[in-house]
């Protein structure tokens, strides 16, 4: 009876999901597969598809869809910033037939689904996550500016992408598409940060991102002379301590003559219509506007 081989050490890709083939390429036997599936380390999904314990279950279910994790699913895995999005991003091949439109089968997401238009001839890749690129690619056909802005910002903040790579990513792309990238900066911090960014930009105003004030430090946002914005996430800004800090830097700011105005992110997400209004209203009274300046247009 043949001496039984110990499994060889595998390091799983992101997301903890990876094919048959995967596994073979990495210098490992089927034999040892076949053992740390009946001892229970790894599971198999889906026909020629392996997970390891805590994987994603988005990218688990995208190849139970003979699919791929893309778009915003995807980017959410590799660490990138997402909004809040309950739906399942999947990718088929190019030339696939019989898919056309989102589902929704009971208690599971709507599933959202992508052909790469970045090329015709663009497969299903051996990975169950498609790389920031890809998603990226049919991101930018599939979110609305916002939300791709979001996600451009922090690949870019991460430094998962740069910027001529993601212009080239979009240059075989319909116009509108295109277009989103106008809007991209790459020094936004957050994506509440971005939300507000783009507000501005999109009503004319030029707002400078992560400004350094003498002081104080850097500031996310200053629009105009004086009008300073921060906004502040569940991550960075939950700790007392860091709650002191920004109290504390409010106070030099306010002492330099700026006007300070501090958002959190369950406002900027979810409370967005009274946001909008505070900010009309900082606006209309001039708040960005240095003190003689207002007083002219007064």
């Amino acid at each position: 009876m043949p001496k039984k081989l110990p499994p060889q050490p595998f390091t799983a890709p992101l997301g903890g999901v990876f094919s048959r083939k995967e596994w073979n390429e990495s210098g490992n036997t089927r034999r040892s597969l076949e053992s740390l599936v009946r001892n229970g380390s790894v599971q198999r999904p889906a026909p020629g598809w392996y997970s390891t314990a805590g994987a994603s279950v988005e990218a688990i279910r995208a190849v139970r869809l003979r699919a791929r994790l893309t778009c915003l699913s995807a980017l959410c895995v590799h660490g990138v910033w997402t909004p809040p999005d309950s739906s399942l991003h999947a990718r088929i091949a190019t030339g696939a037939r019989g898919v056309t439109t989102s589902r929704a089968t009971a208690g599971d997401p709507t599933v959202i689904w992508h052909r790469c238009a970045r090329n015709r001839g663009e497969g299903l890749a051996l990975r169950a996550i498609d790389d920031v690129a890809l998603s990226l690619s049919c991101a930018l056909t599939c979110l609305p500016v916002r939300d791709l802005v979001i996600v451009a910002d922090s690949a870019i903040q991460l430094e998962k992408i740069g910027h001529s790579a993601l212009k080239l990513l979009a240059e075989p792309l319909p116009s509108h598409a295109r277009k989103k990238l106008e809007f991209v900066d790459g020094r936004s911090q957050s994506g509440t940060e971005s939300i507000v960014r783009l507000w501005f930009q999109l009503r004319g105003f030029t707002p400078r991102p992560q400004t350094w004030i003498s002081g104080v430090g850097f500031v996310d946002l200053v629009i105009g002379e004086r009008l300073v914005i921060e906004c502040d996430s569940r991550a960075f800004h939950a700790d007392e301590d860091r709650y002191r800090t920004d109290r504390e830097r409010d106070l030099v700011l306010k002492s330099k003559g700026y006007r300070v105005l501090r958002l959190t992110y369950e406002q900027v997400m979810f409370r967005w219509p009274e946001v909008e209004a505070a900010l009309l209203a900082l606006l209309a009274s001039g708040a960005h506007l240095a003190s003689g300046s207002r007083r002219r247009k007064a």
